[in-house]
């Protein structure tokens, strides 16, 4: 299977506390979706990974998995995100070894939850 970057998700996406000293550890949740239209249904897996780096190094974690047995497909999912100081740099990959994909749609925002909402 090969990995590809499909996008770097932009700095005012990411959801950070204010003045974050380089040992603070704190995590935040992002909702993630990708709509991938595929040209071959080759019943080969299709991976989401969300990517980031922080004070400790590079991370990943796989939001969502699935067989490609559609021309369409949605991966969505929500990654909770464990960082020490602020995050650095963070990307949406695909990981399949069907290369015939376009992808229709990219989503990354930070998740709210209800306390959140109730405080809105």
């Amino acid at each position: 299977m090969y990995k590809q970057k499909l996008t770097d998700v932009p700095e005012h996406i990411l959801a950070q506390p204010a003045n974050i000293k380089s040992g603070l550890q704190w995590q935040s949740d992002y909702n993630i979706a990708a709509w991938f239209r595929f040209k071959q249904l080759s019943h080969d897996m299709v991976k989401l990974h969300l990517h980031w780096s922080d004070n400790t190094g590079e991370h990943s974690v796989c939001i969502d998995q699935t067989v490609i047995n559609s021309a369409s497909l949605l991966l969505s999912g929500i990654a909770r995100v464990k960082v020490t100081g602020p995050i650095q740099k963070m990307s949406v990959a695909v990981e399949t070894s069907n290369l015939s994909y376009t992808v229709d749609e990219l989503f990354v925002q930070p998740a709210r939850h209800l306390q959140d909402i109730k405080q809105a």
